[in-house]
């Protein structure tokens, strides 16, 4: 996708100067997008699982937020990721806006306390850059090389915005860490802190990566779901929790009702209480997601067990 692409060029200098490990992998998102290559599977682990190891940060003064959120924008543009309502380009356009908004309140912030002068907008300069963006896109079917006049163009601009945001970082104070702290090697892990990512116990099966993974040689393993059934009615199970085999089987499922009841099914006692375990494989982790009536999300062995076990008492909690 072009206009990720562009984006993406605008926000490598920020890569750079955080020497962050996704800068090459976002970097051949880029190329991939704007030549004819393609992007290669590897490129897309690195960056999906680069997004696992930090999580869901709320923390906007962090290096990592940023980094996570150019890699989000960098699958979003190579074409994967989660189903959604608005267009690619438009999430596209409105992160990087966003990314850059939140690094000039943090700039803003640091200058403020420090009696500095402010700095310039760079959510400003971002939505002015997109525009003209749109402009050679719009202009290409008149002018071929308007896309790559304008790519050369931002290439150039790369080295001036580096060594501003050099500064600018500086007086933030950061410095450059990985996912699991400041002596992490990410992605060429040899883990011996306790929080490295790679020890979590619970890996989720159903992540771009692993799904890429399998795609070429890796062996499938059990997983663990949680559906909830949007369009059931009051007397049907409105919740679903199943344990699905590596051959994509349902091995053990515990409905729960409004009513806090909960029915367990399983291989030896496939039917109870108007709940059966399914004969038919389990659908893919994208047929789910693009099932409007279902909310779908992978759980971990151990909320399954524990799920399981209330089940066995009817009740959660009992």
């Amino acid at each position: 996708m072009t206009t990720g692409a562009l984006c993406l060029m605008r926000l490598l200098p920020l890569l750079d100067v955080l020497e962050s490990p996704v800068r090459q992998p976002v970097d051949d998102v880029i190329r991939g997008c704007l030549g004819s290559g393609g992007i290669a599977d590897s490129v897309l682990i690195s960056l999906d699982e680069f997004c696992e190891a930090v999580g869901q940060m709320q923390d906007f003064d962090r290096p990592a937020f940023f980094e996570r959120s150019i890699a989000g924008i960098a699958l979003i543009a190579a074409g994967v990721g989660r189903t959604h309502s608005s267009p690619a380009d438009v999430r596209i356009s409105e992160r990087a806006i966003g990314v850059w908004g939140a690094l000039a309140r943090l700039v803003c912030d640091q200058m403020q306390a420090l009696t500095l002068p402010a700095s310039a907008d760079f959510a400003e300069r971002e939505r002015i850059a997109q525009r003209e963006d749109e402009y050679a896109l719009t202009s290409r079917e008149g002018d071929p090389m308007a896309v790559t006049r304008r790519a050369d163009q931002l290439a150039l601009a790369g080295a001036e915005m580096t060594a501003e945001l050099a500064k600018l970082l500086t007086l933030l104070g950061w410095r450059p860490s990985e996912p699991c702290g400041l002596r992490c090697t990410w992605p060429v892990c040899e883990p011996s802190a306790e929080n490295c990512v790679r020890h979590r116990e619970f890996q989720p099966q159903q992540t771009l990566a692993a799904r890429l993974r399998r795609k070429h040689g890796a062996e499938p393993r059990p997983w663990y779901l949680i559906s909830m059934d949007l369009a059931s009615d009051d007397d049907e199970p409105f919740e679903f929790v199943t344990e699905i085999g590596a051959d994509g089987y349902e091995l053990r499922k515990v409905a729960q009702y409004m009513d806090g009841r909960l029915v367990c099914v399983d291989r030896e006692h496939q039917m109870r209480g108007g709940v059966a375990l399914d004969s038919e494989r389990v659908p893919s982790w994208t047929e789910l997601e693009a099932n409007n009536d279902l909310h779908v999300e992978e759980t971990s062995a151990e909320f399954f067990e524990q799920r399981w076990k209330d089940g066995l008492a009817r009740f959660i909690g009992h």
